[in-house]
């Protein structure tokens, strides 16, 4: 990561998404207390935040799968392929945000 991009993020007050995850954990184990989830909880994860994260990028860029693969660090054939493994369509004449 580039030095200038390390500054971008550490000025972006919702660049760290870290805490938000931690206390969303923390209250799904409090949930699950007794008994805990099911194994497999790493796959679920990922996949429960790959899928947003994926969708949400495309409608940001208005649909440029460029763009989205880009800012997601992906190549574009990767996010094809988790677009269609996750069945994703591609966003048809989004706005894109700012």
């Amino acid at each position: 990561m580039s030095e200038r991009t390390r500054k971008e993020e550490a000025s972006d007050p919702g660049a760290d998404l870290g805490p938000a995850i931690e206390r969303h954990l923390v209250d799904f184990f409090r949930v699950h207390k007794s008994p805990l989830p099911a194994k497999g909880l790493y796959r679920r994860i990922l996949r429960e935040v790959e899928r947003p994260l994926i969708a949400e990028t495309l409608r940001a860029t208005g649909g440029n799968q460029v763009r989205a693969a880009l800012l997601l660090g992906l190549n574009r054939n990767t996010l094809r392929k988790k677009m269609r493994e996750l069945r994703i369509a591609p966003p048809r004449g989004g706005r894109r945000r700012s």
